[in-house]
């Protein structure tokens, strides 16, 4: 962060598309550099915009602010020599009429400078540069006035006592106090001059500081492509700083735009807060909404492919004329964003989680969903819900959609050994009907794709896949067992808590695949044997059970009467059957299990 190789770089004006970049090395007051600026001394008044995060500098940041301040106070082996220090880039907005420019990318550092005066002001009142200080260049608009009113408070507050408080600007003022004290120790205290600390603060701490002529979403590419330091924005603070300027810009809405985006927000943070945990987040609700504008709206279905922030970056590039970017630039002179549609979907996406299931079979389903190979498709069950919720009758007919759609993404992924783009398709165009067709005519369009079994014969074919050896892929023999095991279990029933046992130890409990006839049999001599009479069968679904992991590791490749003796301290109902279906275990036994796991997905999937 010190450095005593630095250079001035003077100040340039680049005129790009209708844009200006202004860029300076400055000091916070005194700056003998040709060409170089100053943060104070000119009457700037310096604004948080609303679109900020709240000031967050904790202990660990405030510390290192601060040593390294000293450090170059102190000069190099401790030696008073003041040695000039750089402490990144700062960007402000233009000046507006009322001399006030909003702070882009630095209101970290700049605030607590801030802090750090009110502090030595107060400790030190025969400084004249200190005492001819006021506190009026640096407010904030974030949090609907609750910033302003800390800062205030800060600002007319005594430091002499150190309170427990909620105040972030207060908080850091003692702290502040504190490591001074811890600065100024024995040793340093004696060499310690305030006023030449105080020309070195104004005078040797150098920003480069770049002041942006141009849009709201402009300014945010170019702090994008310069932040290095500082609190980076995440794709949802960016989603909102962009919504904002979209609704202030082409909707006419005031400065409150940013208030109801902000609600949005809180709304999300209060439904986590009432199910005691995160159970989603603004990124999780954009990305619904990505599903539902591609299909409303009919664009591209690459886009469905795009990740939720890339997804934004470049649809509202385009609409602000940044970038035309290839699958938007022709298609978004019609769409518009809503808050309301947002709305709907934290909604939905609070309704889905507190009623997802009403037996064991829709939790189960909605896991073999996101188990499968088009696990990002879950999204549909929530444009279900977006569209269909006023229906009549509509969780009965939800639930049939999860239960079928489910079944679907199962048939695929068992066929194929990686998604492929039939179903990809089939989930894109399915997505346009969700929001264009009746809710029976989009179950009958899953209905239909799942067709007969016959419909998944030759290349893939489904019954050949769960035949025969299923343990070539991870995926195939995961759904597979687990599917197996859930057909065992009271899948019907509604009782919450045993619906919440059996989706827990299918999906969420540690569990292994269990070779009933061990594959690497604990009798070495035996292993060729066994493998030549048992061909696919021992890694079929006839010789494979999902077992508790702790079990399983514990019988590892034993024979049967052996693993006989603690198969029944297992949970799983399948286990139970073996041991009342099957006293002795042999090939034989293997091929009649076999034929009765397979036909009974069979005829779940095609009743």
């Amino acid at each position: 962060m010190m450095s005593n190789d630095y250079h001035i770089q003077e100040k340039e004006d680049a005129i790009t598309n209708g844009f200006s970049i202004n860029a300076s090395t400055c000091t916070l007051k005194y700056n003998s550099q040709k060409n170089g600026g100053t943060i104070f001394g000119h009457s700037t008044n310096y604004v948080i915009p609303i679109y900020q995060r709240p000031y967050s500098w904790t202990d660990e940041e405030v510390r290192k602010f601060l040593s390294d301040i000293f450090s170059s106070y102190w000069g190099n082996e401790g030696h008073v020599l003041e040695e000039p220090m750089f402490i990144g880039t700062m960007q402000l907005s233009d000046k507006n009429g009322n001399n006030e420019q909003d702070i882009i990318d630095g209101q970290q550092r700049l605030t607590t400078f801030f802090v750090l005066l009110k502090v030595l002001s107060e400790s030190y009142p025969t400084n004249s540069e200190l005492q001819s200080m006021t506190y009026d260049w640096l407010s904030t608009r974030v949090n609907n006035g609750e910033q302003q009113r800390y800062l205030e408070e800060a600002i007319k507050c005594d430091l002499t006592f150190n309170d427990e408080t909620l105040n972030p600007y207060l908080k850091n003022a003692f702290l502040i106090k504190e490591v001074i004290a811890e600065q100024l120790n024995d040793e340093n205290d004696q060499s310690f001059d305030i006023d030449r600390f105080i020309k070195h603060l104004f005078s040797n701490i150098y920003f480069v500081v770049i002041e942006t002529h141009a849009g709201l979403s402009k300014t945010l590419q170019i702090f994008n492509a310069i932040n290095t330091t500082g609190l980076d924005l995440n794709g949802g603070d960016i989603f909102k700083i962009k919504m904002y300027e979209y609704l202030r810009d082409k909707k006419n809405m005031d400065e409150s735009a940013f208030e109801e985006i902000s609600r949005l927000y809180q709304k999300i943070g209060e439904q986590n807060k009432a199910l005691e945990h995160k159970a989603s987040d603004i990124l999780d609700v954009l990305s619904i909404y990505q599903f539902i504008l591609i299909a409303k709206y009919n664009l591209p279905v690459v886009l469905y492919t795009y990740a939720t922030e890339t997804f934004y970056e470049r649809l509202f590039d385009t609409i602000f004329k940044i970038n035309q970017w290839e699958h938007f630039k022709n298609n978004v002179k019609n769409l518009e964003l809503t808050l309301e549609e947002i709305e709907r979907i934290i909604d939905m996406r609070y309704e889905w989680e507190r009623n997802w299931y009403r037996t064991a079979e829709d939790a189960c389903a909605y896991s073999f969903i996101a188990w499968s190979r088009y696990g990002r498709y879950w999204r549909l069950l929530i444009v279900f819900l977006f569209r269909f919720r006023e229906e009549e009758n509509f969780w009965g007919k939800f639930f049939l959609f999860t239960r079928q759609l489910s079944k679907l993404y199962v048939i695929y992924s068992i066929r194929f050994l990686r998604a492929v783009n039939e179903l990809h398709k089939f989930t894109y165009s399915l997505t346009k009907e969700l929001m264009t067709i009746s809710i029976d005519e989009v179950i009958e369009v899953v209905n239909k794709k799942i067709g007969t079994l016959d419909d998944h014969k030759g290349w893939g074919d489904f019954e050949v896949a769960i035949t025969g050896d299923i343990t070539y892929n991870r995926k195939v023999k995961d759904i597979t067992c687990r599917l197996s095991a859930m057909l065992e279990e009271n899948y019907k029933t509604t009782d919450k808590e045993e619906i919440d046992t059996i989706r827990e130890k299918l999906f969420h409990a540690p569990i292994d695949i269990e070779h009933i006839q061990a594959y690497n049999d604990i009798k070495e001599e035996q292993r060729e044997q066994i493998w030549k009479e048992w061909g696919d069968y021992i890694n079929s679904i006839g010789n494979l059970v999902v077992l508790e992991y702790n079990i399983n590791r514990s019988i590892r490749n034993y024979d049967y009467t052996n693993k006989l003796k603690r198969y029944p301290e297992s949970c799983y109902g399948i286990i139970g059957s073996i041991i009342s279906e099957y006293p002795e275990w042999h090939l034989e036994s293997c091929k009649k299990r076999k034929e009765k796991e397979v036909d009974k997905i069979l005829n779940y999937i095609f009743p």
